[in-house]
């Protein structure tokens, strides 16, 4: 009896280590992800309001749920941008979560004066990572320019964030850039990505996926900052070239890796 019961624990142990190593992320529209460990959480891009009929955005409903329900212990910003990002929404989380802390380039910070021992600004001035820990999480950020040539004084950041064993590259609007050596710059394909988090149109040159596993080599990749209005011919034409790959265009749409 006592041998079964030693063994009975070991299972349970070992089941329960499994499950602690799993990541689950969430789509909270556009770019937004919700990035959970179990008890360690982040949010990237994912407080913003109505943009444009082409991007999704969290409804009120959903933002009640980030602000009393995920609680996620630090909101990420990749850029100012509406579609990624609310000033007034961000500043409600952080009076109603007060142990939560903002992470964003200066552009983002400057708004929260009054959140200073919580607010953590990225530097632009280079191309240098800059990591912090967060509880159970590590958070690795980094400028990555922003694509278009209009957007050229956008301070675009991204973000590794180390969870669970895990590592989730959140690049935010970029591009491939080759023409400055962006991504020869970042060497992201040294970091062991596990999971790459890209605005869709990184997937549409004729050699992206030859792009991806050079520039970046990750285990998986999810496609996001899809219009609601892509044509479902397109986005079907996409999800077939591209059959490993998975596509948030869901609002609160799942996938545990």
């Amino acid at each position: 009896m006592p041998k079964l019961f030693v063994l009975f624990i070991s299972f349970l142990l070992y089941v329960s280590g499994v499950s602690q190593e799993n990541v689950m992320l969430t789509y909270t529209g556009n770019m937004g992800v919700f990035i959970s460990g179990g008890e360690d959480s982040v949010l990237i891009d994912g407080l913003h309001t109505k943009y444009g009929d082409d991007y999704l955005f969290p409804p009120k409903k959903m933002v009640n749920k980030i602000n009393t329900d995920l609680k996620p212990n630090a909101i990420l910003f990749t850029h100012y941008h509406g579609d990624h990002f609310s000033a007034q929404l961000t500043k409600e989380y952080l009076e109603l979560n007060t142990m939560a802390f903002l992470y964003g380039a200066s552009q983002i910070t400057n708004n929260f004066h009054g959140f200073r021992n919580r607010v953590i600004t990225i530097k632009t001035d280079n191309y240098s990572k800059q990591t912090s820990k967060l509880n159970g999480i590590t958070i690795t950020s980094f400028k990555i320019n922003h694509a278009g040539k209009r957007h050229i004084s956008v301070e675009n950041i991204g973000y590794i964030v180390h969870i669970n064993k895990k590592k989730i590259l959140h690049v935010g609007d970029t591009n491939w850039l080759e023409k400055i050596n962006l991504f020869d710059i970042l060497k992201l394909q040294d970091e062991a990505i596990d999971i790459a988090i890209l605005p869709y149109w990184m997937l549409l040159p004729d050699n992206a996926s030859e792009l991806i596993k050079k520039y970046i080599n990750p285990k998986q990749v999810i496609a996001t900052h899809i219009s609601p209005s892509i044509k479902e011919k397109e986005l079907l034409e996409l999800k077939n070239r591209y059959p490993k790959t998975y596509f948030f265009n869901t609002l609160e749409q799942q996938i545990q890796l």
